[in-house]
């Protein structure tokens, strides 16, 4: 189960950094405001290195790969949320925020319209975190990053995926097909979901296992314990298969090559206001009712 601590009201100290979707006006007003709040509370405000914006261009500059602060402000998309935690790699991770300044937006809870009042409950303690679960992603034993959503892997140039699925050692599916997504529960609602995998309940830690466009119809998504290993063997007749981490970091993968997922020791720390509350009404708006 994904770990969730009330922190009730107490105020935290110390500089907060601050990530910004780039090339995206309404991210740029955003995170202006964040920063004006910021400063107004009096509150060190510290500006990550891959923000290009002139109007935050006088703030000191942090690395979240190298020296982040220990509170960690996003504005954006799932895709900047997802390249910062992979930027992370496997260090201790800050407190983070989350404000929703992209298309979908799926896993960031504050809305642009709240985000100042939020940003208050957030250096005032008012909020609940909640500890998410990462997944180490080995190529061929090498250790290539910390998938916080899924993991795909899948047949390049549209040809056909032959793998086999391992959980633990034991023989879980052969797949012939487009190849297999690796999800945890966060990650559910994306590629995992496109292919026919089911919605997690956030409150649960599991791993979905979930085949794409299968030959063998009767293969269907299968849903783990999240202390699990999970293998995935290219068989030796494959097509050269891609993998793909959180969307973000691909790499080929030869016929015969190995991918093992086992859970990363650090998980992610954040910030959330309305923790259950709304999670199916923030389905349906912005996941099963987008077009």
């Amino acid at each position: 189960m994904t770990e969730a601590l009330e922190l009730g009201d107490c105020l935290l100290s110390g500089a907060v950094g601050l990530v910004v979707k780039r090339r995206s006006g309404i991210a740029e007003d955003v995170a202006r405001l964040v920063v004006k709040e910021l400063v107004e509370s009096g509150v060190e405000v510290l500006v990550d290195e891959t923000v290009d914006y002139p109007s935050l261009s006088g703030f000191p500059r942090f690395s979240i790969s190298r020296d982040p602060p220990g509170r960690v402000v996003v504005v954006g998309g799932d895709g900047t949320l997802l390249r910062t935690f992979l930027r992370l790699g496997e260090r201790e991770s800050p407190l983070f925020m989350t404000i929703k300044a992209g298309k979908k937006g799926f896993l960031l809870d504050v809305e642009r319209y709240e985000a100042v009042e939020r940003l208050r409950d957030f250096l005032e303690g008012r909020f609940r975190e909640v500890v998410y679960p990462r997944y180490r992603v080995y190529l061929e034993g090498e250790a290539r990053a910390c998938m916080f959503n899924d993991t795909a892997v899948t047949a390049n140039n549209a040809k056909m995926a032959r793998v086999h699925v391992f959980v633990d050692g034991d023989l879980a599916m052969n797949i012939d097909g487009d190849g297999v997504v690796v999800s945890t529960t966060a990650g559910s609602t994306a590629y995992s979901l496109s292919g026919g995998g089911p919605i997690i309940d956030p409150r649960l830690d599991v791993i979905v296992l979930t085949p794409l466009n299968p030959v063998q119809l009767f293969l269907r998504s299968i849903v783990v314990p999240s202390g699990s290993r999970v293998t995935v063997e290219a068989s030796v007749y494959s097509n050269p298969l891609v993998v793909n981490i959180d969307g973000q970091y691909v790499y080929e993968l030869e016929p015969g090559g190995i991918v093992d997922i086992e859970r990363c020791g650090s998980g992610v720390r954040i910030a959330r206001f309305r923790w259950w509350e709304d999670y199916y009404e923030r389905l349906y708006t912005r996941l099963l009712a987008y077009w």
